[in-house]
């Protein structure tokens, strides 16, 4: 099928449904793994045809979610091999990388995956268009490969088996599955922005303490003016 007509929801679906074997499954699989090497495209889409076939075009549920499962793993693993790349070149980094403010944040993110990286990864399946920036950030922190293999492939088990649950319990209604994860989309992204405000402005209440306890503490060394009888 044209890429043209693939960008079309309803021809997408129906080109799906046509398929048979093993064909329609590597679709998938190669869709799970392309949102992590190129996150605009839109890999949730072509995994929610997948639950919807397995539910009501024949598509074997087992086949689907090893499918999308292991799509995810191959996609996870390649960003972050990138991640290990790019945090091996940092002399070589390109312009607008070698900028402070940008080295700053970098390093900010490999601290934070040397301490909590398995539980990032674990979560990264259920935070839509971010997913793919976890395994960067594993990458630059040299997370070993078999646990972003492990948890990467955890966190695409859990997300598929209850996309699938999901799925077979509302059967023959694409449209209201597309509309639960649309929800559930706005709600996970609003989620994460509270959560970077909040941290922004925890960071800025510590800054300006740190700041009010070094003037008190200038202000204290200094002692009181000397008396001169």
């Amino acid at each position: 099928m044209p890429l043209v007509r693939l960008l079309s929801v309803d021809a997408l679906r129906e080109w799906m449904e046509g398929l048979e074997g093993p064909l329609g499954y590597l679709v998938l699989a190669v869709s799970s793994w392309i949102e992590y090497v190129f996150p605009p495209f839109p890999g949730d889409t072509v995994s929610l045809f997948g639950v919807f076939l397995a539910a009501t075009a024949g598509y074997s549920a087992v086949g689907v979610f090893l499918a999308l499962t292991g799509g995810s793993v191959i996609g996870g693993v390649a960003a972050w091999g990138f991640g290990r790349w790019l945090g091996d070149r940092e002399e070589r980094w390109p312009g607008f990388l070698q900028r402070d403010s940008v080295k700053r944040g970098l390093r900010k993110v490999r601290t934070r995956f040397e301490k909590r990286g398995n539980w990032y990864l674990a979560a990264n399946r259920f935070l839509p268009a971010l997913r793919a920036f976890f395994f960067v950030g594993a990458g630059l922190a040299n997370m070993p490969l078999r646990a972003v293999i492990f948890w990467g492939g955890l966190s695409a088990a859990v997300w598929n088996g209850l996309l699938l649950g999901v799925g077979f319990a509302i059967g023959s209604n694409f449209e209201r599955l597309e509309a639960l994860y649309a929800r559930y989309t706005q709600v996970a992204l609003g989620l994460v922005a509270l959560a970077v405000v909040a941290g922004l402005v925890g960071m800025v209440i510590r800054r300006r303490r740190a700041r009010s306890d070094e003037t008190k503490s200038d202000a204290a060394s200094d002692g009181p003016p000397s008396e001169h009888a």
